[in-house]
């Protein structure tokens, strides 16, 4: 495979180019993107700014991660989160359906799917969550039965996306159908969090949902331990402090409201209890790596 040989080793598996937005193609008014892909040549190691679900619809074909080759058959599934790396080669006849979409945007206001075993981990945590090593990629297979519905549900979504003025929640309905399918077949849908750190982070999104200031002491009171022992046990599972991932949380929400063209930055950033716009834009930019303006500019918030 051209580029693999030299990119594979034993500790691990070096990309040579990035999928990224000018790939993907997102937008405020298509925060997924789902296409057809004819694979007809090998493709070398690569790694995403965005989590990518590939599903086989005919033909076979290797992928090889750092963990090792897989064998890729109609049914095999493939969730990249961002900054995995993978390749494939020796390609027959093979088809993807590959997906595309913003974590932020999905992770915001559908509080049903965080009790959704194993969705979270498998599609939301490495945008969630600090994780210092290098994400694996998920490889896993669907029964012919859930395969077809994934398959059509993916279809409808692409068909709609094409419309002029596609449905938001006819796409992130049918998307969450997606996720559930695939979640409950992925051998990784084990707990990845003990009861009390998910109430923690429930109690985050509660208090940015309603404007309300996160109360670290209050809220870390109510665990068997003491407030310190608690907040470790919290960076421990997430790798970062109550307060840490509160202050991410609500730039998660402050972008998937950004994508919203009738609500000003000066209107988010009160909504979500900044002080001022400066503040808002000063923490933003620490996050998402951009200003607020810059990133509506990036999704063509309002074109």
């Amino acid at each position: 495979m051209y580029g693999l040989g030299k990119n594979l080793n034993v500790s691990g598996i070096k990309a040579t180019f990035t999928i990224n937005q000018a790939k993907v193609r997102l937008s405020a008014t298509r925060p997924l993107n789902v296409e057809h892909v004819q694979v007809i040549a090998d493709i070398p190691p690569h790694d995403h700014d965005y989590y990518e679900v590939s599903v086989v619809v005919r033909g076979r074909c290797r992928h090889h991660t750092a963990d090792g080759t897989q064998v890729l058959e109609p049914g095999s599934v493939i969730v990249v989160a961002p900054g995995g790396v993978h390749a494939f080669s020796r390609p027959h006849g093979v088809e993807f359906i590959n997906l595309y979409y913003l974590a932020e945007w999905l992770a915001v206001g559908w509080r049903e799917q965080w009790a959704e075993r194993g969705l979270v981990p498998l599609f939301l945590a490495q945008v969630l969550f600090r994780r210092q090593e290098q994400p694996r990629p998920a490889v896993f297979r669907l029964e012919p039965r859930p395969a077809a519905a994934v398959e059509a549900e993916l279809d409808e979504i692409r068909r709609e996306l094409g419309a002029t003025q596609p449905s938001p929640l006819f796409i992130k309905a049918a998307f969450l159908k997606v996720l559930v399918q695939l979640s409950r077949a992925c051998d990784a849908t084990r707990e990845e969090f003990s009861a009390p750190i998910w109430a923690v982070m429930h109690g985050i999104e509660a208090c940015i949902e309603n404007g309300r200031p996160f109360d670290h002491s209050a809220q870390l009171r109510e665990w068997p331990v003491s407030a310190d022992h608690a907040s470790r046990l919290f960076r421990r599972a997430t790798g970062l402090a109550p307060l840490e991932y509160y202050q991410r949380r609500r730039i998660h929400h402050a972008c998937a409201r950004l994508l919203d063209s009738e609500q000003t930055i000066t209107q988010v950033a009160m909504d979500l209890g900044f002080a001022d716009s400066a503040h808002f834009s000063r923490l933003f930019r620490k996050y998402a790596g951009l200003t607020p303006r810059a990133y509506r500019g990036k999704y063509k918030v309002g074109r």
